[in-house]
C-alpha cells in the first residue's frame, strides 16, 4: 500500500483537503484543538469595572468598620489626641495594604479556581487560562495580578495592546503566559463560544460611559456657570 491509499485508509481523507487542528480530549471537561474565540478589550474592560466595583465595596466595607471599631468615626481624625496617634497610624497604614491584598485574593483566589474568572469575568462570559488553555495555578496568578503593575506604569498601554495584539493579551498576559477566553473555549461545546459583545458587555459599558458623562457634567457646569457669573460682574 502507498503513502496515499495509507493516508486514506486512516481517515485522513482526500491528500489535497486542508489541514485540520488535531482534537485532543485530555479529560476534566479541557478540550484542545477547536477554535479559540479571546476575549476582546471590550469584554475585558467590562469585566473589571464589574470587579473593581465589587473590590471597591469590600475595601470601604472594611474601612468604614474599622472607624467604628477604632471609635467615634470620622471625629477620631479630628480629635487623635482621644486615640493616640498611634492607634491612628496604624490604622492608616492597614487601610494602605487593605486594598491591594483585597484585590489579590479576589483576582488570584477566583482566576486559578474551578470557574477560572472572577465574578466580573463570569458575568460577561470569559475566563483565564495559561498558554495552553488550561487552569492556571495560584503562583501564575499572583505573577498575572503582580504583572498588573506594569500595565499602570506604562499609562494603561498595557492593557489597551489587547485590543491589538494576536491573541489579544495585555501586557500582564504576555508576563504571566495566560489567555482570556471565551467560558466555552477549551471545553466540550467550544460551539458556543460568543464573538461579540454580549448583552452584559453592552449594558456595563453604556453605564460607565453614563456615569463619567455625568461627572464631567456636575463639573463643567458649574464651573461654566462660575465663570458666566465672574464675567457679568466684571463688565457691570
Amino acid at each position: 500500500m502507498n503513502t496515499s491509499d495509507t493516508a486514506l485508509a486512516e481517515g485522513q481523507g482526500s491528500l489535497y483537503a486542508p489541514p485540520r487542528a488535531v482534537v485532543e480530549d485530555m479529560g476534566d471537561g479541557f478540550r484542545a484543538g477547536d477554535a479559540v474565540v479571546y476575549a476582546g478589550f471590550w469584554r475585558r474592560l467590562a469585566a473589571l469595572c464589574i470587579d473593581s466595583i465589587l473590590v471597591g465595596i469590600v475595601f470601604y466595607a472594611l474601612f468604614f468598620g474599622g472607624l467604628m471599631t477604632l471609635g467615634g468615626g470620622l471625629a477620631a481624625f479630628e480629635n487623635p489626641d482621644a486615640l493616640g496617634a498611634g492607634a491612628i497610624g496604624g490604622f492608616l497604614v492597614a487601610i494602605y495594604v487593605a486594598y491591594p491584598v483585597i484585590s489579590a485574593l479576589y483576582f488570584v483566589g477566583m482566576e486559578s479556581s474551578g470557574t477560572q474568572a472572577t465574578l466580573g469575568k463570569m458575568a460577561v462570559g470569559i475566563k483565564v487560562t495559561d498558554a495552553d488553555g488550561r487552569r492556571i495555578s495560584r503562583g501564575r496568578g499572583l505573577g498575572r495580578w503582580a504583572s498588573h503593575l506594569l500595565c499602570y506604569m506604562t499609562l494603561y498601554i498595557g492593557y489597551i495592546m489587547a485590543a491589538f495584539t494576536e491573541r489579544k493579551r495585555g501586557l500582564h498576559d504576555m508576563v504571566a503566559s495566560t489567555l482570556v477566553v471565551d467560558r466555552w473555549a477549551f471545553t466540550q461545546e467550544p460551539g458556543r463560544q460568543q464573538k461579540g459583545l454580549g448583552a452584559v458587555t453592552v449594558i456595563v459599558l453604556a453605564l460607565v460611559a453614563l456615569l463619567y458623562i455625568g461627572i464631567v457634567l456636575a463639573i463643567a457646569i458649574p464651573a461654566y456657570q462660575g465663570y458666566v457669573e465672574r464675567a457679568a460682574a466684571a463688565g457691570t
